[in-house]
């Protein structure tokens, strides 16, 4: 029997934008992609980190964690491909998806969107949503999601807007503050030292 929920960190590539890798930069000595793992380590059985070759040797593999790379087909093709590949690389029947660009971000966001699918009781996506912005990289996904994945990245649509178009979702908005603060991703080191300083 799979598992009921799996992990998918999103752990990014060379990061242009920001000059070093964004997974490996820290807050009080914490990496990035460590804070994401800390974030969904209690809720799944197990966590795929899904990164850059480059930073393979430098994140830490741990005995519920697989670091793995994009499948090569769609290497190096954004988020959907990201996403895709830690599907097929662990298989369960739900994924938390995180990009670990959001380091502010709360298990308490997590909790709800697992709260939200049980009472659902349905296999649809469920999507934060911030004052009108969706948030599909911190998200909820059914496994039947993969088979889309795949055909919008064979097809070359790796907009984010692509998937959503095609799946079922159900949308949970954040409008306070503190938890719309949880979605801000840092891109630039502007960004960083806005957050941070």
């Amino acid at each position: 029997m799979k598992p009921l929920f799996a992990g998918i960190v999103l752990a990014g590539g060379e990061s242009r934008r920001y000059g070093t890798a964004k997974a490996l930069e820290e807050i009080e000595g914490r990496p990035f992609y460590k804070i994401a793992l800390e974030i969904l380590q209690p809720l799944v059985e197990h966590i795929v980190v899904v990164a850059h070759p480059s930073l393979q040797s430098s994140i830490d593999e741990q005995e519920d964690v697989t670091v793995i790379m994009d499948d090569p087909e769609f290497r190096g093709e954004g988020p959907l491909a990201g996403i895709y590949s830690g599907m097929k690389a662990y298989e369960a029947a739900y994924y938390l998806v995180l990009a670990c660009d959001m380091p502010l971000m709360k298990q308490q966001v997590y909790r709800q969107l697992i709260s939200l699918h049980f009472l659902l009781k349905t296999d649809c996506s469920i999507v934060p949503g911030t004052r009108n912005r969706v948030q599909p990289l911190a998200a909820l996904y059914p496994s039947a999601v993969k088979p889309v994945l795949f055909d919008l990245l064979k097809n070359e649509r790796r907009r984010l807007t692509d998937l959503l178009s095609r799946l079922e979702c159900a949308y949970i908005s954040y409008h306070s503050h503190e938890m719309t603060r949880c979605f801000r991703n840092i891109n630039t080191p502007a960004d960083y030292k806005e957050m941070f300083d």
